[in-house]
């Protein structure tokens, strides 16, 4: 067994079993906290962090330039997944969602942007239309959380762990480009959606997508910025650890403003 072979089989389960912790932690908490910790980079900064290991640190903050508008793409698959499952059933709802995210998310490799700026650009119009569309649908606030079982459990460690390792087998065969697209894949937001409408029925998606945009898409942004400065720096390790520190001040000094503004 080579190397790689090792660091995928780690990065699987690793992946897997740090996704579901925080998926279920979401379930559990109020409402309004439970975008921020489906928000919490994890996908992502795993991705990252073993395209750095099995690659380069330099090689991951390069994978990073095209998070951002990456990022745009998954709140795309949020947008058509919300206004499909309302009126359909839950399989060809995430097929058709899957459908538009493969298509925008061919179209944007072709079309990379070439500054992690521009990838900026790329994603906000997506991430606010689709946000204002999602904010006009019917809303619940309240419902029971999904208990924890090894269920749950399971299929979501699959899912996470099977697209951690997508993505390093994409940078290290293709590129870092297709690395950084496919470290943005709803994988954490397909798993929720599907044990929520298993658990809630359809009319629940609206409420648990809108909770997803904000601060979660300044959080993912504000990651990625991080990435890029300190992994060719500090290395992968202290470079992770560094960007989680300065997302998590962001939302707590967001929560913390939020709670103001409520107060007014």
């Amino acid at each position: 067994m080579n190397i790689l072979t090792i660091q995928l089989i780690i990065s699987f389960f690793i992946g897997g079993l740090f996704i579901a912790l925080q998926t279920l932690i979401a379930e559990h908490v109020p409402l309004r906290w439970r975008g921020i910790i489906l928000s919490i980079p994890s996908t992502s900064a795993l991705g990252f962090f073993f395209i750095g290991l099995t690659k380069t640190a330099v090689d991951a903050a390069d994978a990073v330039r095209i998070f951002p508008a990456a990022i745009g793409v998954t709140y795309l698959f949020v947008l058509i997944f919300t206004l499909l499952v309302i009126r359909s059933d839950l399989l060809h709802s995430f097929i058709g969602a899957f459908i538009v995210w493969a298509i925008a998310a061919y179209t944007l490799l072709r079309f990379p942007p070439t500054t992690f700026t521009i990838s900026i650009l790329y994603s906000l119009p997506v991430i606010i239309i689709s946000y204002a569309i999602i904010r006009k649908l019917p809303h619940i606030t309240t419902f029971t959380p999904v208990p924890i079982n090894g269920k749950n459990i399971v299929i979501r460690s699959l899912i996470a762990g099977s697209i951690i390792v997508l993505v390093i087998i994409l940078s290290k065969k293709i590129g870092n480009i297709w690395g950084g697209m496919f470290s943005a894949f709803p994988a954490v937001y397909t798993s929720t959606f599907l044990i929520y409408v298993l658990a809630h029925g359809r009319t629940i998606v609206p409420s648990v997508a809108r909770s997803l945009f904000f601060p979660g898409t300044l959080g993912f942004i504000i990651y990625g910025w991080l990435v890029i400065f300190t992994f060719p720096i500090w290395g992968i390790w202290i470079g992770t650890l560094t960007a989680y520190m300065g997302t998590s001040i962001f939302y707590a000094l967001y929560n913390i403003a939020a709670k103001r503004l409520q107060r007014l």
